[in-house]
């Protein structure tokens, strides 16, 4: 299984987020909305807590900070 960082944009945001994924189930969506970075965690699918490595959530972090950065000097 693997960890995805990708740009989507959902009809009730604004501009572009950053969903993040483990397969194809979304844990968490980052956006940039007001000018300040925000972090919405969703519940599993199955009803069970999530259970990530430390390491990858905060590279999957960073990277949804790199890109919607990107975004916005663009």
């Amino acid at each position: 299984m693997t960890m995805k960082v990708e740009y989507t944009s959902p009809p009730d945001r604004e501009g572009l987020v950053v969903s993040l994924l483990w397969d194809s189930e979304q844990w968490a969506e980052v956006n940039a909305e007001g000018g300040r970075l925000t972090v919405e965690l969703y519940p599993r699918r199955s009803g069970q807590p999530w259970a990530f490595d430390f390491d990858d959530v905060t590279a999957a972090l960073l990277e949804a900070k790199r890109r919607l950065a990107d975004v916005g000097s663009g």
